[in-house]
């Protein structure tokens, strides 16, 4: 009954769109590779599905966050390249992404020494890696400034063959900021070069920073949210992906002043006719981001948008028969109670369509491509 549709032309015209964008960028007359970003179940949008479509749509090399959604590829028949876009220092895990010839990466000597090791056991001649440099967002990857470092890792490699060369924005809206992390990864690239070593291709921008800044798109772009039409700048032609489904459960009218779901925070205050909805706070549907920047600054901003809600509707909806009905009580860990006092000839089984990003739907929800 649940469901998450994916139109399939809705996302193939996305693809289309930013294929062609990157078409029209300068790399020197090199065409651009566009990396597909499938962390976190395709962002949402079912892996395998995700992946295989992209595939047949020209996007030919893919990239994952975790050694599970790598093995999950390459057993769905998923022969094109995979990027692993985590340093792994695993040795069990590291010898099962060899086994399965996915592209790794590699932020330090340890690593490089144990791949080394792994490939030597193995008796595999060459294993491809990118070399991750940390620009400013302090997660993985070897600091820009430490060239000795990152020289010493094509000086020590044998068996590896580095592939390729990249950093991540932490913030790629941030012109200024992100100009910078891109200074430091050029320079960083140049310095490689001059000590006579091949960083293959180099690659920083993801989805905003391929949208926004044309020079750093480079000899690569991951891409992720891009194809789903969530993006932070509005890009003609894009559509946003994924619209999630279920149906009227149960329909029933309570008196006035009855309690509606948990917590009695929400009585009835006149006779009201309800719908349940099998679709709860597991499912996704809510499921705000959490708060991570508690600066005063933040705070502050946090703050005003709460005293804003208060002189405006925010109460939460969904559609019922093209018309939006109020959520009403607590949302239930399965299910959600729907006024529909003022609807018409609505019935059991009706079709209920409620925002919920795919990224925030549970893993368990059918993907269904339509």
């Amino acid at each position: 009954m649940k469901r998450l549709e994916i139109n399939k032309n809705d996302l193939k015209n996305n693809i289309d769109i930013i294929k062609r964008i990157a078409s029209k960028s300068e790399n020197n007359g090199k065409e651009i590779k566009i990396i597909g970003v499938v962390k976190a179940n395709g962002v949402g949008l079912d892996i395998v599905k995700y992946s295989k479509f992209l595939v047949e749509n020209g996007i030919n090399t893919l990239a994952v966050a975790q050694l599970e959604e790598a093995i999950a590829l390459k057993e769905a028949e998923i022969e094109n390249e995979i990027i692993m876009l985590t340093p792994i220092v695993s040795k069990n895990e590291l010898q099962l992404l060899i086994e399965n010839d996915i592209t790794l990466t590699v932020s330090s000597s340890y690593q490089v020494n144990l791949i080394e090791q792994i490939a030597d056991e193995l008796q595999k001649e060459t294993i491809n890696v990118h070399i991750k440099i940390d620009t400013g967002l302090a997660r993985f990857g070897v600091l820009y400034d430490n060239i000795q470092e990152i020289i010493e890792i094509f000086e020590t490699s044998k068996k590896i063959k580095v592939a390729g060369m990249y950093t991540h924005f932490s913030k790629s809206n941030n012109e200024k900021w992100t100009r910078n992390q891109f200074n430091r990864f050029m320079n960083c690239i140049e310095m490689v070069k001059d000590a006579g070593y091949d960083p293959g291709i180099i690659h920083a921008a993801q989805s905003t920073a391929f949208l926004m800044y044309p020079e750093m798109r480079l000899d690569a772009v991951r891409i992720g949210s891009a194809f789903q039409g969530r993006t932070l700048m509005k890009v003609d032609g894009l559509v946003k992906i994924g619209t999630f489904k279920s149906a009227v459960s149960e329909i029933k009218t309570l008196p006035k002043g009855y309690n509606v779901s948990y917590g009695n925070i929400y009585k009835t205050k006149k006779i009201t006719k309800i719908a349940v909805i099998p679709v709860g706070y597991v499912d996704g549907f809510n499921k705000d981001k959490l708060r991570d920047d508690f600066t005063l600054k933040n705070n502050l901003i946090a703050i005003g948008m709460e005293i804003k809600k208060l002189f405006k509707d925010n109460s939460l909806k969904v559609k019922i028969n093209d018309k939006y009905y109020k959520v009403i009580g607590r949302i239930g860990m399965y299910h959600s109670i729907v006024d529909i006092t003022d609807g018409e000839n609505i019935k059991v089984g009706d079709e209920v369509t409620l925002n919920i990003t795919p990224l925030q739907t549970n893993d368990g929800i059918r993907r269904e491509y339509i």
